[in-house]
């Protein structure tokens, strides 16, 4: 029996899909299990796809291009050591130099420095930002969710880099209204119990889904 399970239910006339944590032991590694094939499924509503249903794969509307992404701790981590490179050398590479110095990971975007004809190169080792992000309408619950998470790991990310001395943390001026957004963000999410499951963890069925779960 699946520990997670996804179901869509109709709220105000609109589809919408539903995580349903039937095991509080699940991980986060449980929920990309039930999550994944999402991408491929075409029976679920995709509000970008052509007719509202169709695989993500080779979708031309390309959140790839466009992204706003700060990598998860443990993504942040696989990709550095998959490349083959240590973390200031990954940083000085992939991340956007001037959003380094504004105390943000963020990668090189438009499109993304991963990106190649449509096509993720490290697709195995992707960010959850990546990985959570799909065109279908979710419920409250299932969307604050994996906001959550994404938003712990990038949080640690921060913290993890500003530790090893990696990225700054005195930056007073320079940003637009999206580097504003996103440092609130990870600001917002300093505090939360998952940061330090993120950084004591080494992949994802480390991280207990339990503490992100809504009362």
């Amino acid at each position: 029996m699946n520990k997670i399970e996804l179901k869509q239910q109709t709220e105000n006339g609109q589809n919408l899909l539903n995580i349903e944590v039937i095991d509080i032991s699940a991980t986060v590694a449980d929920l990309l299990q039930v999550w994944q094939p999402l991408c491929d499924d075409e029976k679920i509503v995709k509000l970008y796809a052509e007719g509202g249903h169709a695989s993500c794969r080779a979708c031309k509307v390309n959140c790839c291009n466009t992204a706003y992404v700060i990598p998860d701790l443990v993504a942040f981590r696989k990709m550095a050591a998959g490349l083959n490179y240590d973390y200031h050398e990954f940083i000085d590479d992939y991340c956007q130099t001037q959003k380094r110095e504004l105390g943000l990971l963020r990668l090189k975007p438009n499109p993304c420095v991963f990106l190649r004809e449509d096509i993720c190169t490290i697709y195995p080792l992707r960010s959850l930002i990546c990985r959570f992000y799909i065109c279908t309408p979710l419920t409250g619950s299932t969307e604050q969710l994996i906001y959550e998470i994404a938003w712990t790991g990038a949080a640690a990310t921060c913290i993890f880099a500003e530790e090893k001395g990696l990225l700054r943390t005195d930056s007073k001026g320079g940003f637009s209204s999206f580097d504003l957004l996103f440092k609130q963000l990870v600001d917002d999410y300093r505090s939360h119990p998952g940061v330090e499951l993120f950084l004591r963890a080494a992949d994802y069925d480390d991280i207990p889904l339990a503490p992100f779960l809504i009362e």
